[in-house]
């Protein structure tokens, strides 16, 4: 019984150093494939960096985002301090941005990011801000949906143009900004055509009034006089409704708005 014993417990202590040598050649294999990254192409210790970041260009060229993703990828693994490395890290965000799918969007804007954290004082920090408020440009609802993202895009498009005052980029960011801004004009106006409807007159004119401080270069600034101007008429404040009668005339001569504020005008005269 003793000798069975002795030999069980032997059993049990070699059973433990096996798992132990096991568990140790795992640690040490995951180590190595950390450390040692399959390459794209088997070429690609033959080329140098420069010519390695070429070809991410030429696959980005042609769209295959995924390929030109591992040779920016491992351009910024090897060369972590080349400035070449910093662009890489920049291209792989832009691939994910040039896929454009929901998922890649939000891969696209955490890698700019993450960019921006790395690299604050690169040249190219304004593009990365540019960018970054571009994903909550793409991301926006239609003017009838909700507008939490066409507010994140205000927000970010106003980041950067206050961060880089003087960049290159600073009129394409004012153009889409101005897009933004148009939308939340559109989402209001939605909202007051709602009231208007349904001769709620009195909200009709706060959202419309909310357009006119809050939007002052909306592009349907001749709809929303022409609304404004129903609407107050609609309470029989007649003297304001004059007012933006006059205003679309104005301000809007060639607009579809225009004919019809002016025979509204020109039916008061008459009466």
């Amino acid at each position: 019984m003793k000798f069975n014993g002795g030999i069980l417990k032997l059993t049990r202590i070699l059973i433990v150093l096996a798992m132990a040598l096991a568990l140790a050649g795992c640690r040490h294999g995951n180590s190595t494939s950390r450390a040692i990254r399959p390459p794209v192409d088997p070429e690609i210790v033959k080329l140098t960096k420069e010519q390695i970041f070429e070809r991410g260009e030429q696959q980005f060229a042609h769209k295959r985002f995924q390929k030109a993703r591992g040779y920016y990828t491992y351009i910024y693994e090897n060369f972590p301090n080349d400035a070449l490395a910093r662009k890489g890290l920049l291209r792989i965000a832009d691939t994910f941005y040039a896929q454009g799918d929901d998922v890649s969007l939000v891969e696209a804007q955490y890698k700019y990011r993450d960019f921006l954290n790395r690299y604050p004082g690169s040249e190219n920090a304004d593009y990365a801000m540019l960018q970054i408020a571009n994903v909550s440009y793409k991301q926006m609802q239609k003017p009838d949906r909700d507008q939490q993202r066409t507010h994140e895009a205000l927000e970010k498009f106003t980041d950067m143009i206050k961060t880089h005052p003087r960049s290159p980029l600073r009129p394409e960011a004012e153009k889409k900004m101005q897009e933004v801004l148009d939308r939340l004009a559109q989402h209001e106006q939605i909202v007051a055509h709602y009231y208007m409807k349904r001769k709620t007159w009195d909200a009709a004119v706060a959202r419309l009034n909310t357009i006119v401080e809050q939007y002052p270069n909306f592009t349907g600034r001749d709809a929303v006089f022409f609304e404004l101007a129903t609407s107050l008429d609609a309470l029989g404040r007649k003297g304001e409704a004059r007012l933006y009668y006059e205003r679309v005339v104005s301000e809007f001569p060639k607009s579809d708005y225009a004919g019809k504020a002016k025979h509204r005008l020109e039916t008061r005269k008459a009466a």
